[in-house]
């Protein structure tokens, strides 16, 4: 049976999914527009992202192994569109805990929008037209957009945690190391 690691980009408008095979190093591209013009607003929205999430999920899980799954964790510095992202995110994690229950605990990871650029192009800062070159340099992967590109260097992400062999690569490396074992949260000084 094949095996596959799992990225996945979501912004507002959108999600790309990529499905990257280690075996024989093939990638397979999904991107989803979710604008409100294609899939309307409020709560109609949310069903019809889950759904169609859910849906492409199944038809990932027949074609063979999931070994991990890394989607993109919420920009929290972002201004804009707050509510609405943290609603479509809700409907991807719905999906996910739906579709792949038994991967919960150790196999699907949200990853920070700064660690995927760090994992990629050893910098947390790179702006999104050098991740594009980057996978391409790194990896020979031409991606569609820079979504996809995002959603493939998260399903290497995925493919890297599920290798007993850590990466050459010292900031790959690290990267792998901050997902497996989280900074623990502190509470505030005056936390009742």
């Amino acid at each position: 049976m094949p095996r596959y690691a799992i990225g996945i980009d979501q912004s507002y408008s959108g999600c790309a999914i990529v499905r990257y095979s280690p075996t024989d190093g093939t990638a397979s591209e999904t991107i989803f527009d979710f604008s409100p013009k294609q899939v309307g607003t409020g709560i109609r929205r949310l069903v019809t992202v889950h759904a169609l999430l859910r849906e492409h999920f199944a038809v990932i899980e027949r074609l063979g192994q999931i070994t991990h799954i890394c989607y993109e964790g919420y920009s929290y510095g972002s201004k804009f569109r707050r509510e609405e992202l943290g609603e479509l995110g809700c409907a991807l994690k719905l999906a996910l805990a739906t579709q792949f229950p038994m991967h919960l605990e150790r196999r699907i990871h949200a990853v920070a929008p700064t660690t995927v650029k760090k994992f990629v192009t050893g910098s947390g800062r790179a702006d999104k037209d050098k991740i594009m070159l980057a996978v391409y340099m790194r990896w020979q992967h031409e991606p569609s957009s820079n979504d996809a590109a995002d959603a493939y260097a998260l399903a290497r992400i995925a493919d890297a945690l599920a290798t007993p062999e850590p990466p050459e690569l010292k900031f790959q490396q690290e990267v792998l190391a901050t997902i497996r074992n989280p900074p623990k949260k502190t509470r505030a000084k005056n936390a009742a």
